[in-house]
């Protein structure tokens, strides 16, 4: 029988990860870290994929909310008011935190070579740096798109808002710029799960936290975007009229 060089042996088998300040990751509660890394790939897409399917009913059924409250309603009490400011100081808290707490961020960045497929350029402090302050404006746009839904209801008791066509696409521009940055940030959720990596001294994760986080991903992404369409719609009505 022919010997079997070792690279040929460990090409595909799992290393212990390293996050990117040199710290050795512990085994992940998942074992993800543990399998081949085809397969880790897998978990990956998957991941993706699932996301993506379960989105799909969670908007639906906001849009059959927002038909059964009332169009009206809808906007004054929840699009134009509620929740953009809740988004937005979550979003911007989360951006700011970038900044203050930037290790713990870097932590749970995926070191090149995650999956067998994360070969993405530039450094953790480089992608770190940047989704915080798309975070941190995207929150303060939805703060100032509350803000100003808030008082445009509170001067004349209707949620139109006759003013500049530029001001009022603020609300949908950073509702959606934030919609995007939450499916761009996904794989450091992703490398939480599949290596255990944690965010500064937080210990280890069980997995039920990641089932959780999923779902509330889920239903970030959802009220993102329909704030981001109906907004949007709601803007562009008034510009008609």
């Amino acid at each position: 029988r022919r010997p079997t060089s070792s690279s040929t042996i460990c090409n595909d088998l799992p290393t212990r990860s390293t996050t990117n300040r040199g710290v050795t990751l512990k085994a992940s509660p998942s074992g993800i870290d543990e399998w081949p890394q085809m397969a880790q790939a897998g978990v990956f897409v998957g991941s993706y994929l699932t996301l993506g399917v379960a989105t799909y009913p969670t908007t639906k059924l906001l849009e059959a909310l927002s038909t059964y409250i009332g169009l009206e309603r809808w906007r004054g009490g929840f699009i134009n008011s509620v929740l953009p400011l809740t988004l937005g100081l979550m979003y911007a808290t989360a951006g700011v935190g970038h900044f203050t707490n930037a290790d713990a961020f870097r932590d749970i960045y995926p070191p090149i070579g995650t999956w067998g497929i994360w070969y993405l350029p530039g450094s953790a402090a480089f992608h770190v740096a940047w989704t915080g302050a798309v975070e941190a404006l995207g929150g303060v746009g939805l703060i100032f798109g509350g803000i100003r839904g808030i008082l445009s209801l509170r001067d004349d008791g209707d949620a139109d808002d006759d003013g500049n066509f530029a001001v009022n696409l603020i609300q949908p521009a950073s509702a959606l710029a934030l919609l995007v940055l939450t499916v761009l940030v996904t794989p450091a959720n992703i490398y939480m799960f599949t290596h255990g990596a944690t965010m500064g001294n937080m210990g280890p994760l069980d997995v039920s936290f990641h089932y959780i986080r999923f779902a509330v991903q889920v239903a970030l992404l959802s009220l993102l975007l329909t704030l981001a369409k109906d907004s949007f719609f709601f803007a562009w009505g008034d510009e008609l009229d």
